[in-house]
């Protein structure tokens, strides 16, 4: 049931809405004009929380300094102005020009065309590139929606994908371990350059730098590797099966859906989200387990014999030759907190 403080705002902001037919209304929350938003959030924010904003910046502001219960609360009325079908599904993720979440019914349609997005902007930029078939490339999109009637934030994700994303957090931990290093500031971080700043992060490993870049550099190329091992794996067994993990904390109602392949992509509708990956969910995770397991065992085999390798028998004279790129804080991107 739609929060009354919600009622009030869209009665106070859109008076008709409550005079549509719900094929218009949804038509209206996916495609609601930004200054509608504002004034509904503005409204919101002066009659549950008592802030005062005039501004979009000052709006934002205020949602950066609220606690996570506040954020929750925030989050769950505004699902109700955002959110489509039973329910209410809410990406949080950018579209086209001209395009929404109607645009496209399944969780395969809109993956497809965000992939073909990006394929093409990598033709684009990346010299030679070999176009990637089409395997299903969902990578932790992120999502709102109710459950059980209760709002919870969710990311989606292939299952390929997630087991690259466990070991490769898992690789990096043991890399620290064996050439510890930290990050510090370059002597031209923060300065201002354009309509930015500059962002300078320098390696310090002790004199070991080159050696970890190596080691980092093959670590890569693994990762590599195995994602295309699994990705491949899970197309070709075609298995149609979603894992649902429930990873919630105090304020903070979090579950992460994992897809085994692009066919069980075609069958995930986002106005029945929640039915549709029930029918299909794999309720027993043990096999899983056991695979990543297995695979953050065979990642540290892999980076202890590379490391003797490297401080065996690595000529830190002869440098790999690479692109440098120049990273740029845009000054009005809200990313500050990243030159502190």
């Amino acid at each position: 049931m739609m929060p009354p403080e919600l009622r009030r705002a869209i009665i106070k902001i859109i008076p008709e809405y409550f005079f549509w037919d719900e094929a218009r209304q949804e038509l209206y929350r996916v495609n609601i004009p930004k200054e509608d938003l504002f004034k509904i959030k503005q409204y919101l924010l002066k009659e549950v929380f008592d802030i005062t904003v005039s501004s979009q910046e000052e709006l934002d502001d205020a949602r950066s300094d609220m606690n996570d219960k506040q954020l929750l609360q925030n989050n769950s009325m505004l699902l109700y102005l955002q959110g489509i079908g039973e329910d209410l599904f809410y990406l949080n993720e950018h579209f086209g020009d001209g395009k929404n979440l109607l645009s496209f019914p399944t969780l395969y349609d809109y993956d497809l065309d965000d992939y073909k997005y990006q394929e093409k902007s990598r033709k684009e930029t990346v010299e030679n590139y070999e176009e990637r078939p089409y395997r299903g490339s969902l990578y932790f999109t992120w999502a709102r929606l109710m459950i059980d009637d209760e709002f919870n934030y969710c990311s989606l994700c292939m299952v390929s994908g997630y087991i690259l994303s466990r070991i490769e957090e898992s690789g990096m931990d043991y890399i620290e371990k064996l050439i510890p290093h930290e990050f510090k500031h370059g002597k031209n971080h923060g300065k201002e350059e354009g309509a930015g700043y500059l962002l300078d992060i320098k390696t310090d490993a002790k004199g070991l730098e080159l050696h970890l870049d190596e080691l980092k550099h093959r670590f890569w190329k693994h990762l590599k590797a195995v994602h295309e091992k699994f990705i491949d794996e899970f197309d070709k067994k075609q298995m149609k099966r979603v894992f649902i993990v429930n990873q919630s904390g105090k304020d903070d109602p979090n579950y992460l859906f994992l897809f085994t392949d692009k066919e069980v992509l075609k069958n995930i509708y986002f106005k029945s989200f929640m039915s549709c990956c029930r029918k299909f969910e794999q309720k027993d995770h043990s096999d899983l387990l056991k695979k990543l397991e297995k695979e953050k065992q065979d990642v540290i085999e892999y980076l202890d014999f590379h490391y003797k390798d490297i401080m065996d028998n690595f000529d830190p004279k002869i440098v790999r030759f690479g692109k440098k790129y120049k990273i740029m804080i845009h000054k009005d991107s809200g990313l500050d907190a990243l030159l502190e």
